[in-house]
Formats: C-alpha cells, sequence, structure tokens
C-alpha cells in the first residue's frame, strides 16, 4: 500500500489560481516505516540517517472560497484518474483544458511512499496544446502519463520540466524544486525522460497516452484507480463523504452496488465514443451550413466550367472558320489576278 508523499505542480491551473512550481511536502512526520528497503544514494549524496517515516497520516489545506482547493483536487485525480468522465464536481469535457494556457506545458506529480519499506515512485501527467493555441477541439488537446521511481539519476525535484533543470542536481531545502529556465514541451519531456531512463534503469521510466493502458499500469504499481474513483465521488460537491452513501430507496442502492461491482472500462469508453460524437453533434448546424455552401459552390463551378468549355470549342471553330475564310479569299485573290492577266493578254 502507498501513501501520498509530495504533489508537484507546475505551470498549471485557471487564472485565479495558478500554480507557477509548486510543492506540497507531506513527509517525514508519520510513523516510522517498519520493514526499510536499501536505499541506493547519488554518487555525492550523504545516506540517510536512521529509518526513514511516512508521510503525515492527515492534513488540512486552509483556502478561502475560490483560493484552489477544488483545483488541486481536480488535478491530482486527472493523475490517477483518466478521461473526461472522472472529472471532479460532473462530467464537464472541458475543464482541465482552461487549467492550460496557450504556451503551458502543465505538470502534476505526485510521489507516493510504501507503507511497509518505504521505497517511493512518481507518477504524473504532462499535457500542452498542440500548436500552442487554445482551441474547443479536444484532439488538439495532448495529455500523457508517466512513471518512474526515484533514485540516481531523477527524483521529483530535479523532474526535467525546464531546459536548464539538471537531473542529478539536490534541492537547496525541503520542498524545493530544480525547475528553472524556459519550460519543456511534450516532446522535449518525454525526450529527456526517455533517455535518462535509458541512462540509469534503476529508474524504471515508463509513458503512456492511453487511458486504458495506464490504468492498467497503474494498478500494476499497487496503484487502485478504483479506490480515487470513490475518493472522487465523495468530493463531488465539496460534501461528506458520508453522502456517498445517503441512499434513500432501493434503487440508490442497487446504482452504488453496481457501481462498486462492475468494471466502468467498457462504459468508459462508450462514453469516450458518445462524448466525440456529442462534439460534432454540437457543431452539426455548422458543419452542415458548410456542407451546403460548399455543394453551391461545386454547382456553380460545374456550371462555370461547362461554360469556360463551350466558350473554349466555340473559340477553336471560329478559329478555324476563320482560317479557312482567310485561305478561300487568299485563293480568289489569286485567281481574280490570273483571270485579269489571261483577259489582257
Amino acid at each position: 500500500m502507498y501513501e501520498l508523499s509530495r504533489v508537484r505542480l507546475y505551470s498549471i491551473g485557471p487564472a485565479g489560481a495558478r500554480y507557477a512550481d509548486t510543492v506540497l511536502d507531506l513527509r517525514g512526520v508519520g510513523e516510522e516505516v517498519p520493514e526499510p528497503a536499501p536505499v541506493q544514494a547519488d554518487f555525492f549524496e550523504e545516506l540517510p540517517s536512521g529509518p526513514p517515516r511516512r508521510p503525515a497520516p492527515a492534513g488540512v489545506l486552509f483556502l478561502e472560497n475560490g483560493g484552489g482547493k477544488s483545483v488541486l483536487l481536480k488535478l491530482i485525480f486527472s493523475v490517477m484518474l483518466p478521461g473526461h468522465r472522472n472529472t471532479l464536481g460532473g462530467a464537464s469535457s472541458g475543464v482541465l483544458r482552461k487549467f492550460l494556457l496557450a504556451e503551458d506545458c502543465g505538470h502534476v506529480a505526485l510521489e507516493w511512499q510504501h507503507t511497509l519499506t518505504g521505497e517511493s515512485v512518481v507518477v504524473g501527467k504532462v499535457s500542452e496544446w498542440r500548436g500552442r493555441q487554445v482551441s474547443n477541439d479536444p484532439r488538439k488537446f495532448a495529455e500523457a502519463w508517466y512513471s518512474f521511481r526515484p533514485g540516481p539519476g531523477m527524483t521529483l525535484d530535479s523532474l526535467p520540466v525546464a531546459e536548464t533543470t539538471a537531473l542529478r542536481a539536490a534541492p537547496e531545502h525541503e520542498g524545493a524544486s530544480g525547475a528553472s529556465g524556459r519550460r519543456r514541451t511534450m516532446k522535449g519531456f518525454r525526450d529527456v525522460l526517455t533517455e535518462a531512463g535509458k541512462a540509469y534503469p534503476n529508474l524504471d521510466v515508463v509513458w503512456e497516452e492511453v487511458h486504458e493502458r495506464w490504468k492498467e499500469h497503474l494498478e500494476a504499481l499497487g496503484l487502485d484507480p478504483e479506490l480515487f474513483r470513490y475518493q472522487r465521488e465523495m468530493n463531488a460537491d465539496e460534501g461528506e463523504a458520508a453522502g456517498l452513501f445517503a441512499v434513500k430507496n432501493d434503487a440508490d442502492f442497487t446504482d452504488l452496488l453496481l457501481r462498486a461491482v462492475t468494471d466502468t472500462r467498457d462504459t468508459d469508453g462508450l462514453a469516450d465514443l458518445v462524448h466525440g460524437f456529442s462534439h460534432k453533434l454540437g457543431r452539426r448546424a455548422e458543419l452542415t451550413a458548410e456542407r451546403d455552401f460548399t455543394a453551391g459552390s461545386l454547382e456553380l463551378l460545374h456550371r462555370i466550367a461547362e461554360a469556360a468549355d463551350l466558350r473554349g470549342r466555340a473559340r477553336a471553330v471560329h478559329a478555324g472558320a476563320e482560317a479557312r475564310t482567310r485561305a478561300l479569299a487568299g485563293r480568289m485573290s489569286a485567281r481574280g489576278a490570273a483571270e485579269r492577266d489571261r483577259a489582257q493578254a
């Protein structure tokens, strides 16, 4: 079992609650890890003294209304529950896209610590707009997920989100990040992440761009997305967790039971398909008008082409007739001259 030890948010969030580069650190204040695994330190890094401790068992985030509490939960759930249907607070497909500006390459990275061994794993999401242009077309919103095991070569602090980030640099203090310089694009980030995985096999780097494969990878790591689905439902309206189990009749209880025991992957795929069609249906009037305009234009262009073809053929006939007339006139003129010469002789 894993516990959340740190959260890092980089270049993401709505206009009123942006995270430029923020690290929420929950490490080292819980109970001691009972069976600590051997730790491989970096070349110039000092070995940790004493057994590692678990993250904080509980925490309270104090923010006024509009300060970004729901934004933080939405971003965390976007890593553990990919797909627009899993958005906190409803099924709005565009809410996460509103957290990204045109020039952003946004990151949400979660560091988890195992409760028994103290081993860590980082899972994260990166997203950006294709072409660096905000659009209502969801196909232009690129997103991918990744994971690695912190150690020599890369940690959450040295995540290569910026071009001058040193992979092996240690932070100056707890919770600090090593990011500086211009933001890397998604492709640049993936390239550096892949190269780091090749140079340091201990990182166990994984990159996924398909929802289902990412969910399967989370399960293989020991992070069950189903638990986060319950958390999402508990926090859907910022109410109590008890609201999830507040059933009024047998139909509500049946729905709750089916959601608990049914694999939603097939229905999620159907929902994504319906979402794609709904986007196209929403533009039906626009697309129909465009189709009618194009069809009308093609009909007029065909008429113009036919008229141009007829004019070309008429010009060819006229030119041929003119050439034959000129030839006939030349022959008649020559014959007249010959007849006059004969008459005078």
